[in-house]
């Protein structure tokens, strides 16, 4: 457990230090001022911050209610008041503003702040316990845009349920348009600060001269047009996650020093020679075959090694044809329009081939939705719809059109056997009368022929090819 001690006293911070030391797991750092402290809390996590509400010899002086407000708001730490026992407005202050506890500096002693932080401590671990159990119980429950109950599908949200519970880099692979960001994203919200910064960036979007500002920060002046600091995507995204989408594309020069960031949980930014701490999770993704670009040095084997610790793997639509109709549903209850479709179309699209994965079939929905003439999608609005995803909806099989044709008929009679007369007909009338090429045509028996026209002797006198 980090404590983070802000006190302006050297003494008090003494006193506490000498108390607190003995505990168990317990790391300790120190500020005298406001500034002091947000600093700490900017580069590094900290559990529990005791915190004195005057941080100056001004009696009027206040800052550490602004800093219990500021750390309720910004961070995930658990704010503790330690103060003299005249400020008993302020104690009541700092509570409504979201201190958990407080302890009075003439009453301080191990008997009263120890059980305080133990507490704390057993209070964070059963809350991850929980996030644990909720994940074991409530398969259910699928993460916003994860649609589909297949076996490929349980498998997924069974891998990313317990991946997600973790603090370490984790890297998710699959075919294009198969999902790899809501996956992501699924990391994130079912973790343990679901709250928290999500900051998605393209490593294949950002040219290589600006990347390792947009993802380090820089200094002012540390290259021509710096004209101010910045801050990066490490620091903005605080205890956050920082998803960085096409890993395969950062350059290899910032393949290292995005390592050491996984390895050291420090960075600089460009121009500084300061160390800052990253305190968030990095979620990488890619398309690629990692494996190969390492083969080829494309790719530097030790990052993927690091990344590739927590893998999750997303199936493409073809492992997961099941699901093709919930997703349909999906996609169709996300438009203005009230698309339905029938049965038909579903078995058409659920037999058709998807290369472009989930996100293919979204824009066939999309599409649709411009394009269709009705509300109904059927099968013949598939064929006429515009576009190259036509080319991948396979053609309704010609016989389901016939038999739907003949349903369709007015009442007259038996509609089977005025099928088999025509059909038999239509046939013989191709075959110029011969029997044999009828039956053929047919797949069926010559004798099946005969007997359905009524004919006993075996023959017509026809010559027989």
């Amino acid at each position: 457990m980090k404590i983070l001690i802000i006190d302006d006293q050297r003494s008090a911070r003494r006193v506490l230090t000498s108390v607190l030391s003995p505990m168990r797991d317990v790391e300790l750092r120190e500020a005298s001022s406001l500034a002091e402290a947000r600093k700490v809390l900017a580069d590094e996590p900290v559990d529990v911050a005791l915190v004195d509400i005057r941080l100056d010899s001004d009696a009027r002086n206040r800052d550490g209610l602004t800093l219990i407000e500021e750390i309720r708001r910004k961070t995930s730490a658990v704010p503790i008041v330690v103060t003299v026992s005249s400020e008993m407005t302020e104690i009541r202050t700092a509570m409504r503003l979201g201190a958990y506890d407080y302890v009075l500096k003439d009453e301080l002693c191990e008997e009263l702040i120890v059980p305080i932080l133990e507490g704390l401590r057993d209070r964070r671990k059963l809350e991850h316990e929980v996030r644990v159990l909720r994940a074991r119980v409530t398969p259910e429950v699928l993460p916003a845009g994860m649609v589909g109950t297949s076996e490929a599908m349980q498998r997924l949200l069974s891998v990313v349920r317990r991946v997600a519970l973790s603090d370490r880099p984790a890297l998710v692979t699959g075919p294009t348009g198969s999902g790899k960001e809501l996956v992501a994203r699924a990391l994130h919200t079912l973790g343990p600060q679901p709250e928290s910064q999500w900051l998605d960036v393209n490593c294949g979007a950002i040219p290589e001269h600006l990347m390792e500002s947009q993802l380090f920060g820089h200094e002012r002046g540390a290259f021509t047009g710096a004209e101010k600091r910045q801050e990066g995507f490490l620091t903005v995204v605080g205890q956050g996650t920082l998803f960085l989408d096409e890993i395969a594309e950062l350059p290899l020069s910032l393949q290292a020093k995005l390592l050491r960031v996984l390895e050291t949980g420090v960075f600089r930014r460009v121009g500084s020679t300061e160390d800052l701490a990253f305190q968030g999770r990095v979620v990488a993704a890619t398309h690629a075959d990692l494996e190969d670009r390492v083969r080829r040095r494309e790719f530097r084997e030790d990052l993927y090694y690091r990344l590739a610790v927590l893998e999750v793997q997303v199936p493409p639509l073809e492992e997961r044809r099941e699901d093709i109709p919930a997703l349909l549903a999906h996609f169709a209850g996300r438009q203005r329009r009230q698309l339905r479709f029938s049965a038909e179309a579903v078995e058409v699209l659920t037999r058709a081939s998807w290369p472009g994965n989930v996100r293919q079939l979204r824009t066939l929905v999309d599409r649709l939705a411009v394009f269709a003439e009705d509300d109904l999608v059927t099968p013949q609005a598939l064929a006429v719809l515009p576009g190259r995803e036509r080319r991948n909806v396979p053609a309704e099989d010609p016989v389901k059109q016939l038999a739907r044709a003949v349903l369709r008929l007015p009442e007259a009679g038996d509609k089977l056997e005025h099928l088999e007369q025509v059909l038999i007909a239509e046939a013989m009338s191709l075959a110029e009368g011969n029997k044999s090429a009828a039956a053929r045509l047919l797949g069926v028996h010559r004798k099946a022929i005969e007997r359905r026209l009524g004919r006993r002797d075996g023959g017509d006198g026809e010559p027989e090819a």
